[in-house]
């Protein structure tokens, strides 16, 4: 059965390289990784799903990293450190679009974020549908996620691809009778298309 359509995650895949601003953190203020997983491993993702505001969560941690601005300054300088497009993917699911395809964003994000890649990223111009965690109320790998899509979409499960960089949120596709691959590089992205089309 022909793939219709297809997801592909933003962090890791149209996004890349990712995880620039948690490189910053830690170069500029000291922020390691470490010292911000309590953050991001803990109640960040309740804003995942929409069930917590990002700044309310986010505001004591702040103040017990010793954070030397603005909460603003810390939401301003993640999302533009963190605006950065993979053009190549770019051009690849516009490819897919004009042979019929229906490309869509499936990524986990907070409500400040999903705003963001939507106006100032163009994501809303560039896939035809964005499937968001904090609009779902579900994020991957949870099976709500997929099984929104595949209820919005209307289409069998084997008519959809997949691409993820992270391997759980494959597998889980995958368990669904999704076709899922993990992301590498844009060059296997490329090979791994030629399978389906």
């Amino acid at each position: 059965m022909p793939i219709k359509a297809i997801c592909f995650d933003a962090d890791g895949v149209i996004v890349n390289p990712q995880l620039l601003y948690a490189k910053r953190l830690d170069e500029e203020y000291g922020l390691t990784r470490e010292i911000t997983a309590d953050f991001f491993g803990g109640p960040f993702n309740d804003c995942l799903t929409g069930t917590a505001r990002l700044m309310d969560e986010l505001l004591p941690y702040l103040e017990a990293w010793g954070w030397p601005h603005t909460p603003e300054k810390f939401l301003h300088d993640w999302m533009t450190t963190d605006h950065v497009v993979d053009e190549r993917v770019v051009d690849a699911v516009q490819g897919l679009r004009a042979q019929g395809i229906t490309c869509c964003l499936a990524t986990n994000q907070e409500a400040n974020r999903a705003a963001y890649m939507r106006t100032h990223m163009g994501f809303v111009d560039i896939f035809d549908h964005l499937f968001i965690s904090c609009e779902i109320g579900a994020q991957k790998p949870q099976p709500a996620y997929y099984a929104h899509i595949e209820k919005f979409l209307d289409l069998k499960n084997e008519e959809l691809l997949f691409f993820n960089d992270g391997l759980n949120n494959v597998k889980a596709a995958y368990e669904r009778g999704w076709h899922a691959e993990v992301y590498t590089t844009f060059e296997a992205f490329k090979r791994s298309l030629e399978k389906y089309f």
